[in-house]
């Protein structure tokens, strides 16, 4: 069974290659910067940016980015993650764009197990 918070968006050209789109709550200004919860709707992310000519954005774009780094699940460069939806609010939606994927439920599966495993780091 796949988690209902992440979504993977087929792209208009046949193919393999998705868009992932994870709906996340972010705390700005927070003193510990990382993944803090994963929820069934959301993500939660605390990032040490203050919300500011997007600096809180760009924050939340790099904690992503560095945990799909780690373990190469999205592998995927940093610029690939981008908010889409929520850019002045605490509630966004981040797109992990052009991912190269066999299987869809394995896939959700494996990034939602990353993702909880991060919360612990």
């Amino acid at each position: 069974m796949s988690p209902t918070c992440l979504r993977l968006i087929a792209r208009a050209i046949p193919s393999k290659s998705y868009n992932l789109h994870i709906p996340c709550y972010v705390k700005a200004n927070a003193s510990r910067r990382g993944i803090t919860a994963v929820g069934s709707d959301k993500i939660d992310i605390a990032v040490a940016a203050v919300p500011r000519d997007g600096a809180a954005n760009l924050a939340v774009s790099q904690v992503l980015a560095e945990v799909s780094l780690e373990v190469a699940i999205f592998k995927v460069p940093k610029t690939s993650v981008s908010v889409i939806r929520g850019a002045k609010s605490r509630e966004k939606t981040l797109c992990i764009a052009d991912l190269e994927i066999d299987s869809e439920d394995a896939f959700l599966q494996r990034a939602t197990q990353i993702l909880q495993e991060a919360i612990k780091k």
